[in-house]
C-alpha cells in the first residue's frame, strides 16, 4: 500500500494512522473500462511501432499483463488464474498435471532451440510456464468443473469454425485430410491450453474482464461484449486479409461472438481453466479445419 499524507493530517501523524483511514475507493466502471482501453491501446501501438511478429506480440503481453494486475488492479498474480485463492502452490497431483501439460510445448521448444528461432522458443517456454499456472487453476477447481465451464463457449466456437471452414472446403472442392485434422486438433489443443495461461486469455479474461466487470455491476452483457471487442481490436497489428475498415468489422464481430461466452464462463467460475480450454479447442478446430485450403 502506498503511503501518502492527506491535507488534514497533523504534523505528528504516524504512517500507521494513514493506513487505517480505510481502503482505497473502488474506481467507477467507466474508469476501469478506460484503463482497459489504455492497456490495449499501448499494446497495439507497440505492435505497430516495433513491427512485431505474432509470437513476439503475444510475448510482449506477459510483462504488460503482470504490470496491469499489480499496479493498476492492485491484485496478486495468482488471481489471474483462480480467484479466491490464498497462495500459489501445487501439491503432488498439481506437479504431475503441470508436467503432463508441459510435455508437448517442451517437445517443440527443443526444436525451436535447435533451429535458433528465439521468438518461437520464447513462445514454447511461455507455454511450459503456463502449464504450471494451468495446474494451479485445475487444482483450485476440478477437471469436471473446468470442462463444464468450457462446454458452451467451446461448442459455439468449434461449431462456428467447423461450419465456416467446412463450407470453404465444400465450395472449393478441397478435401479435408481427416487423419491430419485429428492430429492437428490434438496437437494444438495440447499446445494452446497451457499457453493461454500466460498469453492472450490471461490478459483478456483474467485481467481485463475481471477489471472491467465486478460482481454487482450492471450491464453484464454489454461489458462482456466491450472486453471482447477490445480482444478483437488487439489483433490488428498481426491481422491481415481485408482492407482496414472491413478487417476491423470482421475481427470485432468474430471476437465478440466468441468472447462473450468466454467472459461469462470466467465470471461464473473465477477460474481461467474453462475459458482457456474453450479458447484452445476453438483455435485447434480452426487450424485443423483449415488444412488443405
Amino acid at each position: 500500500m502506498t503511503l501518502h499524507t492527506s491535507p488534514d493530517a497533523s504534523p505528528d501523524a504516524s504512517p500507521a494512522s494513514w493506513v487505517t483511514r480505510g481502503p482505497r475507493p473502488e474506481p467507477s466502471q467507466g474508469r476501469r473500462a478506460a484503463e482497459a482501453v489504455a492497456l490495449v491501446a499501448i499494446w497495439v501501438t507497440a505492435g505497430y511501432l516495433l513491427h512485431l511478429s505474432r509470437n513476439a506480440y503475444l510475448l510482449l503481453g506477459i510483462p504488460m499483463t503482470a504490470a496491469f494486475q499489480l499496479l493498476v488492479r492492485r491484485r496478486p498474480l495468482r488471481e489471474l488464474f483462480a480467484g479466491g485463492t490464498t497462495r500459489f502452490a501445487l501439491d503432488r497431483r498439481g506437479f504431475a498435471m503441470a508436467t503432463v501439460l508441459a510435455i508437448t510445448p517442451g517437445y517443440y521448444a527443443v526444436g525451436a532451440f535447435t533451429a535458433a528461432d528465439w521468438t518461437e522458443f520464447g513462445w514454447y517456454l511461455a507455454a511450459m510456464a503456463g502449464a504450471v499456472a494451468a495446474a494451479f487453476s485445475l487444482r483450485a477447481s476440478s477437471i469436471v468443473a473446468t470442462v463444464r465451464s468450457a462446454a458452451l463457449p467451446m461448442a459455439i466456437g468449434a461449431v462456428g469454425m467447423g461450419t465456416v471452414f467446412g463450407a470453404v472446403h465444400i465450395a472449393t472442392g478441397t478435401p479435408l485430410p481427416a487423419m491430419a485434422a485429428v492430429a492437428a486438433l490434438a496437437k494444438y489443443t495440447a499446445l494452446y491450453y497451457p499457453a493461454t495461461f500466460l498469453l492472450e486469455e490471461v490478459a483478456f479474461r483474467g485481467a481485463l474482464d475481471a477489471h472491467v466487470h465486478h460482481d454487482g455491476d450492471s450491464r453484464r452483457w454489454q461489458s462482456a461484449a466491450f472486453v471482447s471487442a477490445l480482444w478483437g481490436l488487439w489483433h490488428l497489428p498481426v491481422a491481415s486479409g481485408f482492407p482496414l475498415p472491413l478487417l476491423v468489422v470482421e475481427i470485432v464481430v468474430v471476437h465478440v461472438a466468441l468472447g462473450v461466452g468466454l467472459s461469462l464462463a470466467w465470471r461464473r467460475s473465477r477460474n481461467l481453466g474453462g475459458p482457456a480450454l474453450a479458447h484452445a479447442v476453438i483455435d485447434a478446430v480452426r487450424n485443423a479445419t483449415m488444412l488443405g485450403l
